[in-house]
């Protein structure tokens, strides 16, 4: 869950998208709109027959969280990927978004594993939030969220492993909740159409946390985390 992915990376990797789906907010109408697309459209989409403009990263985060995935993860052809889009192309998402793409993951997709690279300060939907992440655990997904600079949500929440840089993990203050650290300095991912080594962040730090759980499988403790096993 990010901000999309670039068409130009599925190509190049010859990745297909199981599914996708895209979630904005229209402020002016005060409206929620959401596009789900199936294989076909995606397919579609990844060959050059159509566009789908709603679904493009014009950002690079999302594309390149994805690729460590795929880079780290190992992940053979029995895995389906699926995208939700949330943030636009200046990382900037409403928290209702959240909700209704974790929502749609819960409901129609029952994911292993759902990356969550990104965080609100915001509150006021915490309950929701709650009760979406708890039933994602309940089905037994894995639930993985980067740590942010200033504490918000969804990171340091009981259902999610929060994940953290090292530079991240020291900066945060006394009571924020790590559940796991990556040390390394650099990752390797694709950014600005070309794969390379770019410094290590919170974000990359949550895809390569979960690329470990696709190609190691889940660490004890991961799965169901909770306050008392969480450790700084």
């Amino acid at each position: 869950m990010d901000s999309g992915v670039s068409v130009g990376f599925l190509r190049g990797a010859g990745l297909s998208l199981a599914g996708a789906a895209s979630f904005t907010v229209d402020r002016e109408a005060r409206r929620l709109e959401s596009r789900v697309h199936s294989r076909e459209e995606l397919a579609a989409w990844r060959d050059g027959a159509s566009v789908l403009e709603d679904l493009e990263d014009t950002h690079g985060h999302g594309t390149a969280v994805l690729s460590i995935l795929l880079d780290q993860g190992r992940a053979g052809a029995d895995v389906d990927w699926y995208v939700a889009r949330v943030l636009d192309g200046r990382m900037r998402g409403d928290s209702l978004c959240l909700l209704e793409a974790l929502e749609w993951l819960t409901k129609d997709v029952r994911p292993d594993v759902i990356n969550l690279s990104l965080g609100t300060v915001g509150r006021a939907f915490e309950a929701p939030l709650t009760a979406l992440l708890r039933r994602a655990v309940e089905q037994g997904s894995v639930v993985l969220c980067a740590a942010g600079p200033v504490s918000g949500l969804p990171s340091g929440m009981p259902a999610v492993v929060t994940v953290a840089d090292a530079a991240m993990a020291l900066a945060l203050r006394k009571g924020d909740i790590v559940d796991h650290v990556e040390d390394a300095a650099t990752v390797r991912l694709y950014a600005d159409g070309a794969w390379g080594e770019r410094p290590m962040t919170s974000s990359y730090a949550c895809a390569l946390a979960a690329a470990r759980v696709l190609r190691e499988g889940c660490p004890p403790g991961w799965r169901h985390a909770t306050a008392s096993q969480r450790t700084r």
